[in-house]
């Protein structure tokens, strides 16, 4: 269990991202390009919190990982188009296999003559 091994200001990645609003990959950039302070603990990955770090904002003073809210209607109305989409490349590729099929089978009978 990851509790065992925080000590002090030593917390996990997964804590300190949701803390500081930041995502894990930009995180890992940070501790590749010592811009923070980490260590190594029985394979997981601790970063000092100390109170300094100061997730990067954007002109708005939003963070710049934050993602903007959006509502439960508009996720499934994109979710309704995206399958539609979907569907209809689907139906378009099987289309397209059969017209290549065919014309596979006509190129062989060809070249054989």
């Amino acid at each position: 269990m990851v509790s065992n091994i925080v000590d002090h200001n030593w917390v996990p990645l997964v804590e300190f991202s949701v803390q500081k609003g930041i995502s894990l990959s930009t995180l890992r950039r940070y501790i590749k390009s010592n811009k923070i302070a980490w260590k190594l603990i029985e394979g997981r990955y601790l970063v000092m919190d100390d109170g300094t770090f100061v997730a990067p904002r954007n002109h708005a003073g939003a963070t710049i990982e934050s993602v903007p809210e959006v509502n439960q209607k508009d996720i499934e109305s994109r979710m309704k188009f995206l399958e539609s989409s979907l569907m209809a490349a689907n139906e378009e590729i099987a289309e397209l296999k059969t017209l290549l099929a065919f014309y596979e089978e006509k190129w062989s009978q060809l070249s054989q003559k």
